[in-house]
């Protein structure tokens, strides 16, 4: 199926399948080039004259676009482009400068008609059957030092390997071969953070691998990840009718929980616990038939209590916590601008040894500024927990 198929596929389940969730297109799920390519032309437009201007030396345009990078290694736009207030803008430069660079080379590429070779051999698509893996472990880590490696920071964390079949293990290098998935024991926070082997994609292993852990945990939650790799496994999972008997999902702002139908655990308690700490509006929130009716009241509940907008009495949010400075895992305002962010926390700089603070929103905008700007940024909602 070629990737115009696909979209059309993607947009009539969406249209039409009941049980699905259904996700639009400025959803956080579906921010990736390879499935929206809209957004890809809303920048060629935007960086249009910049092109012109570079007299087909790419080095030149990119330094007309960025001026230099955070302590993140992020990239920072130069001055006419950073007050952009573009959503897919804003993505791409949360992936990191490795990404950003791609897609400045893709619209460098597509106005000057510049098409690169193939690449060798080593990134060629390797023809095996993946599918028939086998999930081992898990390891799990004893104390919040354990398995940082992994990205598991946190005691009771565990890691699971993905052994594949010998057909594709002897295909890969030592460095290809180790996949694995880790697991937060708070509201089985999942992350994939080397995904799937470049030359094992195109495959869904990706997909079945989640699934997989799904099925075996009985429910994941996660933040939908930052690659474009793991936006399509969710938008896979979520949209696609060929898995509508197997999972029920509820998608937030950010934050996407989704279960096994045929798990034994308690849904609601988990469901409870899952929305207790998180910062939400009804206009957010899509959730599938099936979930809905499991959780009934328990739903309908929290939902009615949602405000339609969370922009809304914002006033009255920061009275509520007024006096408290904010911490890691609150949501804050920023009252420069009414922005609203989530409060990462407060760390040292490796570099500088000053503090800083890190913040994030749903339109994939960070700061990173100096401690002594937290008190522009007020509480208006923290955690139960």
């Amino acid at each position: 199926m070629n990737l115009q198929e696909n979209i059309h596929r993607i947009k009539e389940v969406m249209g039409i399948i009941d049980e699905k969730i259904d996700i639009d297109n400025t959803s956080y799920v579906t921010m990736n080039i390879k499935n929206f390519p809209k957004y890809k032309e809303e920048l060629k437009n935007i960086f249009k004259q910049k092109i012109i201007d570079s007299s087909g030396n790419f080095v030149n345009f990119k330094n007309s676009i960025i001026s230099g990078y955070d302590y993140n290694a992020l990239p920072i736009l130069v001055d006419e482009f950073r007050v952009l207030d573009n959503r897919y803008l804003n993505y791409m430069l949360s992936m990191g400068s490795q990404k950003f660079h791609s897609l400045l080379y893709d619209l460098f590429r597509d106005y000057y008609g510049d098409k690169p070779q193939k690449p060798n051999s080593q990134t060629q698509v390797i023809n095996c059957d993946s599918s028939n893996f086998k999930i081992l472990g898990p390891i799990t880590a004893k104390d919040s030092k354990s398995l940082m490696s992994y990205w598991v920071n946190q005691e009771g964390g565990r890691v699971y390997k993905i052994k594949l079949p010998d057909e594709c293990f002897n295909q890969l290098s030592t460095g290809e071969r180790n996949i694995y998935v880790s697991i937060e024991p708070e509201e089985n926070r999942i992350h994939f953070p080397k995904g799937v082997p470049e030359r094992l994609r195109g495959k869904k292993l990706g997909t079945l691998i989640y699934l997989a852990i799904i099925k075996k945990l009985g429910y994941i939650s996660s933040s939908m990840g930052s690659s474009a790799e793991i936006k399509m496994i969710y938008q896979d999972m979520l949209t696609n009718p060929k898995y509508e008997d197997d999972l029920m999902s509820l998608l937030l702002q950010k934050q996407v929980l989704i279960f096994d139908k045929n798990t034994t655990l308690d849904v609601k308690q988990i469901f409870n616990d899952f929305v207790a700490n998180k910062f939400t509006d009804q206009k957010s929130v899509k959730i599938s038939d099936d979930l809905k009716n499991i959780l009934g009241d328990d739903f309908t509940n929290w939902y009615n209590s949602l405000e339609e907008q969370s922009e809304m009495k914002i006033e009255d949010k920061i009275k509520k916590y007024e006096g408290q400075e904010p911490k890691g895992g609150d949501t804050v305002v920023d009252t420069t601008d009414g922005k609203i962010y989530s409060f990462n926390g407060q760390y040292e700089n490796n570099k500088t040894k000053e503090q800083e603070i890190d913040l994030s929103n749903e339109k994939f905008e960070y700061l990173l500024l100096p401690a002594t700007e937290k008190s522009r940024f007020k509480v208006i909602h923290r955690s139960n927990k």
